[in-house]
């Protein structure tokens, strides 16, 4: 009844030691800088004081000296656009802005030429020659704040952007243009925290891009810590504070009133789909203290609003083929088919002769009408599964296959407020200690919307929550030795599906009017105490929850004569009332450590890596499914029955 999956990937103890001093195995959110200093003749520069300082913040990294053979490395530099300044006794500053860093890059800056002088003369080096990616060969490609701003794509999604790399064509998460090199499901992650949903393999949270400060995509030949999937790996940073306030406020709407209405609604006097769909939000970000000044901590905070007003049935009308009350009352003399057309014969099981349109001998009937049941011999229980639905509000006519409908433009609201807040903490005690903290999230209201028959298939979803938060430190423990621990935790709980939620109206609990509808299995609603189901019907306790077990109404199918070929609970027939297709709890926890040691012309790294995964969710997920819990009856034609 209940599925568990823990999921766990443990990567440890990685040694990596390298020709020259170029990075080791990166952390996915930091990158590392490395390159070369030189005098004016061409020789290398050992001994020489290098520092980055952060053109948005101010702050400066631990220094790094430069080896016997003039180079330099920075490891775990968090994702920002630094400034290399470069300092010697007995030669001038020299400094090299714009030098960009994106989380997982391995940037390579020109060699850098010193000249003899006083430290207080400086030397800018104009940006002329491209910062590449030189040391590894990984085909990647990072979009920036600025970028994101101003891209005319979807902002409520920051995967939209993965649309823009090149070499990368849409097509599903198995397609074969979905990267280059062949297929491959994608991996998803934000601040080097795992964004998957591990029982679909999809997004889990679907982050604005108004609170994203990079988005990076890596098509193939990436390193080994980017793991778990072997196609696109898409990483997102949040934004951070600068050294400036900075803020934003947008909006974007779209509503019905402003679209035209479809061909087939208007040929059918069908009213345009209503809605309303609204994303607006603010953004506000900077240093806690003296703008410019010499801050050491640093806040981003984003709140998107999303207020929906939308129709049941994505704004279709709804037409249903419900019991007449000649039918509730066992007469079937004017019953009609899917097409409209007469439809009275049924074979009376307890007689001999043939049920057809020449010969009715075997039909039932009473008083000379055919169709018409006989009072004694009408099934109690089948009856009442009748009087569950509304009588019918129209008269089918021919070539018709409903007698139920609720038009487009009579159809119920749905209110609802979607909610994305973000927020990113940074600060750096000194040049060797830094902190990074971000929470981000998603929150929608507990609301009860109507179904296809209002007052009869309501839902209630308790759980519209997803939460996300992780945290960073860096330190340096000397200029040639750093650590680096990441902790990261994202859940969230469905209970939609089937119904799209969990029922709420009485008619859901087959006590109330099928208590006496036989069962095969008794007990086959009892929930065990251990299972995640039984803490969320305690929890939530709907109408058809009794404290030991679900008193779910049965399943019905209704064979072609009423539902056409659009199969079982789905319209023209009535609807069903399910368990939720989905009920569910996905945790996913993300733990990683590593310490680098620059080593003369070596860098050396181990790492850790553990990925934890929990999900509890019932069997047969999506389906008709859950008839353990139900069971199924089917009314149709079936010529296995006897």
């Amino acid at each position: 009844m209940i599925r568990s999956r823990t999921t766990r990937t443990l990567a440890a103890a990685v040694l990596v030691m390298l020709a020259s001093a170029s990075a080791a195995l990166a952390q996915i959110t930091t990158g590392t800088v490395a390159g070369t200093i030189k005098d004016t003749q061409g020789g290398v520069v050992p001994g020489a004081t290098v520092v980055l300082l952060s053109e948005t913040k101010g702050t400066r990294s631990n220094p790094a000296v430069t080896n016997e053979t003039g180079d330099y490395v920075f490891p775990n530099v968090t994702p920002d656009t630094y400034t290399v300044e470069v300092t010697m006794q007995g030669f001038k500053t020299l400094t090299r802005p714009n030098v960009k860093v994106s989380g997982g890059d391995r940037v390579a800056v020109p060699a850098l030429t010193i000249e003899v002088g006083g430290a207080e003369e400086t030397i800018t080096v104009a940006a002329e020659s491209p910062i590449i990616q030189a040391q590894s060969g990984e085909r990647s490609f990072a979009i920036t704040t600025e970028q994101i701003e101003n891209l005319p794509v979807n902002h409520n999604n920051f995967t939209s952007v993965v649309a823009l790399t090149p070499g990368v064509v849409g097509g599903g998460a198995s397609a074969g243009g979905t990267r280059l090199g062949g297929a491959g499901q994608n991996n998803i992650m934000m601040d080097g925290v795992s964004a998957m949903d591990t029982g679909n393999n999809g997004q889990m949270l679907n982050m604005n891009l108004e609170s994203i400060g990079e988005v990076k995509v890596l098509v193939q030949g990436y390193q080994a810590e980017y793991g778990r999937s072997s196609g696109l790996q898409i990483t997102a940073v949040t934004k951070s504070g600068t050294n400036r306030f900075h803020g934003s406020v947008y909006r974007n709407q779209s509503d019905s009133d402003w679209a035209t209405n479809s061909w087939a609604n208007e040929k059918n006097g069908d009213a345009k789909v209503k809605g309303t769909f609204k994303s607006q939000g603010y953004t506000i970000g900077g240093p806690v203290g003296k703008p410019g000044g010499n801050n050491k901590l640093f806040f981003f905070y984003a709140h998107e609003y999303r207020p929906t007003t939308t129709a049941i049935n994505n704004g279709n009308p709804i037409r249903l083929k419900v019991p007449t009350a000649l039918e509730r009352a066992g007469d079937f003399s004017q019953t009609v088919d899917q097409n409209g057309a007469l439809f009275n014969l049924i074979k009376d099981p307890q007689s001999s002769l043939p049920c057809t349109a020449t010969n009715t001998g075997g039909c039932f009937q009473s008083g000379g009408v055919i169709g018409r049941v006989p009072a004694d011999r009408l099934y109690a229980p089948g009856m009442a599964v009748l009087a569950r639905y509304p009588l019918p509000n129209r008269t089918q006519g021919p070539g018709e296959n409903w007698n139920w409908e609720i038009p487009s433009s009579d159809l119920p609201q749905i209110k609802n407020l979607l909610q994305q807040p973000a927020v990113r903490v940074d600060y750096q005690l000194n040049s060797k200690l830094r902190f990074t903290g971000k929470y981000s999230g998603q929150r929608q209201r507990r609301i009860t919307q109507s179904g296809l028959i209002p007052g009869y298939s309501d839902v209630y979803t308790p759980y519209p929550f997803i939460t996300n938060y992780g945290g960073t430190v860096n330190y340096a423990l000397n200029p040639t030795t750093f650590i680096e621990g990441t902790y990261g935790f994202i859940r969230n709980q469905l209970s939609g599906g089937n119904e799209g939620g969990i029922l709420v109206n009485d008619s859901a609990n087959r006590l109330n009017g099928l208590a006496n509808f036989p069962l095969l299995y008794n007990d086959a609603g009892v929930v065990d105490p251990s299972y995640y189901a039984y803490q969320v019907m305690q929890q939530v306790n709907p109408v058809f929850w009794d404290g030991k077990q679900l008193n779910m109404v049965p399943i019905f199918a209704w064979g072609s004569r009423v539902q056409g070929t659009s199969g079982t609970c789905a319209a023209p027939a009535p609807p069903c009332q399910r368990y939720p297709g989905f009920l569910n709890i996905n945790r996913t926890q993300d733990v990683a450590a590593s310490i680098t040691k620059v080593a003369g012309r070596h860098t050396l790294k181990a790492g850790f890596y553990n990925n934890h995964s929990y999900k509890a969710q019932n069997t047969g997920a999506g389906g008709v499914a859950n008839l353990s819990f139900a069971g199924f009856v089917d009314f149709g034609n079936d010529t296995n029955n006897a």
